[in-house]
């Protein structure tokens, strides 16, 4: 055998043993490395899944007034912490919540009126009936709440002097302006006119819609009310394109005496109810 076909071999030994010495080792390498690096295919247990669905002491399931107490949680430490701030002669004011789209609850104008109650008969006897006062607020519509639990009331304890509403009020993700009896013209007040003035401001420098949403109280028909509640909107509407907001950034509506926040039995609830809210809507 000659030197050349000699060496020849001993090449062709050599780059087969390197070949089955890399792929080898690249294989092992890779396996590790995926395994380090968390690549290889997960899948969830139902344990992990029922995880992610947010738990609350007193929920609420969609079209329904019930309120649900989860087991996980102490329901009589739950009504001490509720019942830590009564005074002698304070009210809690409970709130009750719920979204547009929910059904109605039977011998109620809402379903939020509905969970304010079902929150009262939570505490039993620990609280008189005279020291509650019940709200309903809608909220708007997010991913999954058809499917899941979801919270749905506030409280606050409030004395009594305080539960006249003020002519404007901000809450958490709107604002309201209240009307006298029967008027499209909101109800003189500084604190108006200066928070007019500053929305419109802010609207001007940042383009933010506006949403104008008028409401009644239940005196008259529903087509008169829808059309009263319309013209607050409006009303509202006309003060700021006159402050300078542009007409094409506010969209007015009205729901009449649809969806109100108090009870209609009371002068006090009509009042709450004579309304216009006012929502902003960043610019996109």
């Amino acid at each position: 055998m000659s030197f050349p076909f000699k060496l020849f071999i001993a090449v062709a030994v050599w780059l087969l043993y390197f070949l089955l010495v890399y792929y080898g080792c690249r294989d092992e390498l890779c396996d590790a490395c995926g395994k380090s690096q968390g690549i290889t295919e997960v899948v969830e247990s139902g344990d992990s899944l029922q995880a992610a669905i947010p738990s609350y002491p007193i929920y609420f399931k969609w079209s329904d007034p019930k309120a649900y107490t989860d087991p996980r949680y102490d329901l009589d430490s739950m009504k001490q912490v509720i019942l830590r701030g009564m005074g002698e002669t304070n009210i809690l004011k409970v709130t009750g919540k719920y979204f547009e789209e929910e059904g109605k609850a039977e011998g109620f104008d809402n379903l939020g009126f509905a969970r304010a109650t079902q929150v009262r008969e939570l505490l039993g006897k620990a609280l008189p009936d005279g020291r509650f006062e019940f709200r309903a607020q809608t909220m708007d519509e997010r991913e999954g709440v058809r499917q899941n639990p979801f919270d749905a009331f506030s409280y606050e304890w409030v004395e009594p002097e305080a539960t006249v509403s003020e002519t404007v009020e901000e809450l958490e993700d709107r604002i309201i302006m209240r009307f006298p009896y029967g008027s499209t013209e909101k109800e003189y007040d500084a604190k108006v006119e200066e928070y007019l003035d500053k929305l419109a401001e802010r609207v001007k420098k940042t383009g933010e819609k506006i949403t104008l949403t008028g409401h009644t109280d239940n005196s008259g028909s529903e087509e008169f009310n829808i059309k009263l509640g319309q013209g607050r909107a409006n009303g509202i509407r006309n003060l700021l394109v006159k402050k300078g907001v542009p007409a094409a950034l506010i969209t007015v509506s009205s729901k009449g005496e649809s969806q109100p926040v108090a009870s209609n039995d009371t002068e006090a609830g009509q009042r709450e109810n004579r309304r216009v809210e006012l929502r902003l809507i960043k610019k996109q």
